[in-house]
């Protein structure tokens, strides 16, 4: 697969951590950067005056990736347009494309799982509560919306839904069809979702 940026974008609990993890598996010249990892290494416990500090250590984290020939799967909510655009820019920046990767299940089983994570690190929220769906489901902003305007002609949009393992294209830029294709095979031929 060419070096893209695969960016996921989904609300918590819908199974992105596992679908980042097993991209990685069969892509071997991708790395992972996971959002909540990066706020650990910061010992980040209050937003937004420490968030600052994380999104641009992820942000020259990202661009040093690309520029050394690796792509990137950037694992966070992405729930942000303002944010996902941000991200869209360091890959233009870096002459790559971008797979936007939603993924979806439904709220029942995102808080079942939410619910069953290991107790917190005492970063930002507990893991385990599921209000934190809650306040991010108010705030998401439609992934659709990124292409309301010129600009993204080097992103394409694709959807995951984690628990029955369907794969829907949203808009797939012809040159990454190939790309989309194979994530598509990777992540509906042989991933499992608890």
């Amino acid at each position: 697969m060419k070096q893209c940026l695969i960016m996921l974008a989904g609300l918590p609990g819908t199974g992105k951590t596992t679908v980042a993890k097993h991209l990685a598996q069969h892509l071997e010249q991708f790395r992972i950067i996971e959002q909540n990892e990066v706020r650990r290494e910061h010992g980040l416990k209050k937003m937004p005056q420490q968030q600052d500090d994380v999104l641009r250590d992820i942000d020259r984290r990202c661009a040093r990736l690309l520029n050394s020939g690796f792509g990137v799967i950037f694992d966070s909510v992405n729930g942000y347009l303002f944010r996902r655009h941000q991200m869209y820019g360091i890959a233009s920046c870096c002459s790559c494309e971008v797979v936007t990767l939603e993924i979806v299940c439904s709220e029942l089983e995102a808080k079942r799982r939410i619910r069953q994570r290991p107790r917190g690190d005492g970063l930002i929220s507990d893991p385990k509560d599921t209000k934190v769906y809650d306040t991010l489901s108010a705030l998401w902003e439609d992934v659709q919306d990124d292409f309301k305007y010129p600009g993204e002609d080097h992103v394409s949009h694709v959807r995951f839904d984690a628990e029955s393992r369907g794969f829907q294209d949203e808009i797939v830029r012809s040159s990454m069809r190939h790309s989309v294709n194979e994530i598509r095979d990777i992540l509906t031929d042989d991933c499992h979702h608890t």
